[in-house]
């Protein structure tokens, strides 16, 4: 059971939203992010929501936003106006003893990255 579901807006302003089963829309052997890695051009925001937080990630102009609270994370770059493509993956860490489960967690990171004359920027939070 995953402790945090996404919901990822598209510029034509539908919508992708994960539920706990985790299967896609279009092929159903796949996880519900197969349907968001279909259109990676037409994403505008991404969310993350989990034990009482929601984090966003805006590839419109590249912000973030935790619990509402909105916050800029860009490097210094050479351009303001630029193509964000989303970044989002998971980090299963379990540790196993004696062929025994031990501790095990679960890692959330979304963020952006662009080119910018050949040169790529990235910025991704972590939770």
């Amino acid at each position: 059971m995953l402790s945090h579901l996404f919901i990822c807006f598209f510029n034509d302003g539908s919508f992708i939203q994960q539920t706990e089963e985790d299967i896609s829309t279009i092929d159903p052997v796949r996880s519900a992010f197969y349907d968001v890695a279909q259109r990676p051009n037409d994403v505008v925001l991404f969310c993350v929501v989990g034990n009482g937080h929601n984090y966003t990630v805006d590839l419109r102009d590249g912000h973030f936003e935790i619990d509402g609270v909105r916050f800029d994370a860009r490097p210094d770059m050479p351009d303001d106006d630029c193509e964000y493509r989303l970044i989002y993956f998971r980090r299963h860490k379990q540790i196993v003893i004696q062929g025994k489960d031990g501790e095990h967690s679960i890692k959330y990171h979304i963020g952006w990255q662009t080119t910018i004359n050949g040169k790529n920027y990235q910025q991704i939070i972590s939770f």
